[in-house]
């Protein structure tokens, strides 16, 4: 794994890209449909400056040893995007309409006060506990959070505007670190959206060899699933990619029956029980 401080180096450099990116976005590219169903491009970004701002705020209040839901918020652990995603759909599209050609700067303001507040903290302050909707959060581990924000979004607006689009390579190591723990939005139970009891439990492999090796069984009985980092018995279905399409499976970014049908997904078993797989984990 690497060390905090080669993640933060990372996590800067690619926010920074992305600023610069932006900039040099034509404006009729900014009113395009992004690859989030609800979303133009403008919406997306709209989106990130209120990713910035709670995450800025609920960092600093960690530090003070605050990890209690602010005003409005659930509880830390009892939010999923299930229940909040159309509001937060709204309040994007509705930030944006505020902003108006604002939207540009305050994003690079936001952002750059997001960047030197998580690549600044120290190694006392990475592990003070900070409140989230998904869980109690390490604020170190807000960088990978933040860097799966970033990364999975732009991908959101690049895959919609250029023909070929990837997750940048550099933070596909953050988002192993936070799909294999349980750390808030980036965990597998964020992204896990419960269907009806299955009669009995599927079991999906994942054999993933490079750039960053993932080896482990994701096992779904329909309304609850459980993650094994230790593979044992029979696969109903294994899968094998490259990390970058794990990570767009694991945030339903890509369907699973899409992948295979592309090519990026080699699949052993029933390939009906494969195809199903994204129904479950759809991400936002």
């Amino acid at each position: 794994m690497a060390s905090f401080q080669e993640r933060a180096s990372l996590y800067r450099s690619e926010s920074e890209a992305f600023q610069k990116y932006l900039k040099g976005l034509p404006a009729e590219s900014w009113t395009k449909q992004s690859a989030c169903d609800e979303w133009l491009v403008g919406d997306v970004v709209a989106h990130l400056v209120g990713n910035s701002e709670f995450y800025a705020g609920t960092v600093a209040r960690g530090l003070t040893g605050e990890s209690s839901p602010p005003e409005g918020r659930p509880d830390a652990g009892t939010g999923h995007p299930s229940i909040s995603a159309e509001a937060l759909a709204k309040s994007s599209i509705a930030a944006k309409e505020r902003l108006g050609d604002q939207l540009l700067s305050t994003y690079i303001e936001k952002d750059n006060i997001l960047i030197n507040l998580l690549t600044g903290l120290n190694a006392e302050d990475q592990s003070k506990p900070c409140y989230h909707p998904g869980s109690i959060v390490p604020a170190g581990n807000f960088v990978d959070l933040r860097f799966k924000e970033i990364v999975l979004h732009q991908w959101d607006i690049r895959s919609a505007i250029e023909e070929k689009a990837g997750l940048s390579a550099a933070s596909l190591g953050s988002m192993v670190i936070l799909i294999q723990e349980s750390f808030a939005s980036g965990s597998l139970r964020w992204a896990f959206w419960a269907g009806p009891a299955l009669d009995r439990e599927v079991r999906y492999r994942f054999e993933v060899k490079t750039p960053v090796p993932v080896t482990a069984d994701i096992v779904v009985e329909g309304d609850k699933f459980r993650y094994e980092k230790s593979p044992q018995g029979d696969a109903d279905v294994t899968f094998r990619c490259h990390t970058h399409i794990f990570a767009l499976l694991m945030y339903g970014r890509m369907p699973a029956a899409e992948a295979m049908a592309a090519g990026h997904l080699a699949v052993d078993g029933d390939s009906e029980l494969a195809a199903q797989f994204s129904q479950w984990f759809k991400g936002i």
